[in-house]
């Protein structure tokens, strides 16, 4: 990591303790989203949730309950010809304890069904990291489509949900990275982190006409990604800010270990993860960081399908955004 990039984090966490201590709580001010199908939509007034059964382990019945859950389920992409499975992690109270030794239910919802309703398709228990790596059997598979996926906890029925998308072709895609792309800046997303703290409520600022941009392409047909190097806990953060400030449905990938990365990392992440979808039809990348510019070009994207705003926009013969709107203005109608 550079001289400056330590700096700038550092400067980013001091801001973010600075704000927490002087300001009283921010509430974010959303309207509300439309009923469009390419909105998020977790089906929650159709799913009849059973009966809490009550934790198996002593401690996190009595004590890790009580905290505030933070659960994560991680949306994916499979050929109709993959092997297909799930995964998710749970975890509760602002340091992030994991749920050991729990069961999960797992329903699916599937969009494609004539008359989609929930459907059970199995349990698995949760490991000592909190995790559940769940292999959907060869009855239960998904077909073409996209697939709701809702991880109940059995224990005190708190849920994560998760999107499994199923190609038998190729989609066309649009990839967002997050943190200085549709946020204002890297400091963001650190500053809403922290405020849980204090127990105050932090909207990560987006930048004007950073949804429009989004809901442009959606409208149209494309699927979004939204790929970004915070660390797989901050899934479940993420997937709320997104919901919270009315963009689209979108599969979330976040980098899968624990710490923060930048740089060659950060481009490493991307590309691999890029890589790994490219056949499916990526058509456009959006950044601000030159780890994005990297990751783009390094899976063959050309320049002008490249959009980069900030202090690196038109880099390396990328196309400039200096604002949303205006760049909305010469987007095709």
């Amino acid at each position: 990591m550079s001289m400056n990039q330590t700096v700038k984090k550092v400067i980013c966490i001091m801001t973010a303790l600075l704000l927490m201590m002087v300001f009283s709580p921010l509430h974010s001010t959303v309207s509300a989203t439309s009923s469009e199908d390419y909105y998020f939509d977790f089906k929650s007034s159709k799913f009849t949730a059973p009966p809490e059964s009550n934790f198996i382990n002593w401690y996190n019945q009595n004590m890790l309950r009580r905290h505030t859950p933070h659960h994560n389920g991680y949306d994916s992409i499979f050929k109709i010809t993959d092997s297909q499975y799930i995964d998710g992690k749970f975890q509760y109270g602002d340091f992030r304890k994991d749920l050991e030794g729990e069961w999960i239910s797992i329903y699916a919802w599937s969009f494609s069904d004539g008359e989609p309703q929930w459907k059970k398709i199995g349990r698995a228990k949760t490991d000592s990291d909190g995790r559940i790596h769940y292999v959907i059997p060869n009855t239960e598979r998904f077909g073409t489509g996209l697939h709701l996926i809702k991880l109940y906890v059995e224990g005190d029925g708190t849920e994560a949900n998760m999107y499994i998308r199923v190609l038998d072709g190729n989609k066309k895609y649009v990839v967002f990275d997050i943190d200085g792309t549709l946020t204002i800046d890297d400091c963001e997303n650190v500053i809403e982190y922290t405020s849980e703290f204090w127990n105050v409520i932090y909207n990560a600022r987006k930048y004007e006409g950073a949804v429009e941009a989004t809901k442009y392409y959606a409208s149209r047909g494309y699927e979004i990604l939204y790929l970004t190097a915070r660390p797989y806990w901050l899934a479940e953060k993420t997937q709320r800010w997104l919901i919270r400030n009315g963009f689209p449905r979108g599969l979330i990938h976040t980098y899968e270990g624990s710490g923060i990365v930048s740089g060659s990392k950060a481009v490493s992440f991307k590309r691999d993860y890029l890589q790994s979808v490219k056949s499916r039809g990526v058509n456009f990348g959006y950044g601000n960081a030159t780890s994005d510019i990297d990751a783009y070009f390094a899976v063959g994207l050309p320049g002008n399908r490249i959009f980069i705003i900030g202090e690196h926009a038109g880099l390396k013969g990328t196309t400039p955004v200096s604002s949303y709107p205006e760049h909305l203005s010469k987007l095709p109608e």
